[in-house]
């Protein structure tokens, strides 16, 4: 019965581990689209800085669309710093401040990543447990059962 139980722990923690690392993809899919956004307001931003006043240019909105504009100011940008306070940088400044949320969440994202292969590596070994439990349980069912042959005697097996 110890082996049954066994297994039922063993089932119970790769249920637990699966979803841990479900979170975790779906925390490293957030981190990349934001990543991906920050990446295009830095590029926006230092295009925008090669710009003249007065210049026709395209401004990326997100999801691949942009809108018709003119350049009024290449030299300050408004940037959310967080909880929606949103505050005017100089370009410079506002490349610097975007590009150290990207080194953030590059470190976020190497951190999930470690903690994924940790929940893999801990699964892989929950696995190798109960193939041998399994090995194991069918061992211990070869036990000595009579086996009725077609003639009128019985043999053991």
């Amino acid at each position: 019965m110890a082996d049954k139980d066994d297994m039922a722990k063993i089932a119970y923690e790769m249920q637990i581990y699966r979803e841990e690392a479900q979170v975790i993809q779906q925390q490293l899919a957030n981190l990349q689209i934001n990543y991906s956004s920050t990446e295009a307001a830095v590029q926006t931003l230092e295009n925008l800085s090669k710009l003249k006043k007065g210049e026709d240019m395209l401004l990326p909105i997100g999801s691949g669309a942009y809108i018709k504009s003119k350049v009024e100011s290449n030299e300050v940008a408004l940037i959310d710093v967080g909880a929606g306070v949103i505050v005017e940088k100089p370009v410079p400044e506002a490349v610097a401040f975007l590009k150290s949320k990207m080194t953030e969440m590059d470190s976020i994202r190497d951190k999930l990543q470690k903690n994924f292969v940790g929940i893999s590596n801990k699964m892989k070994s929950l696995e190798d447990s109960a193939n041998k439990l399994m090995e194991k349980m069918r061992a211990d069912k070869t036990v000595i059962q009579p086996y009725k042959d077609e003639g009128e005697h019985q043999e053991y097996r």
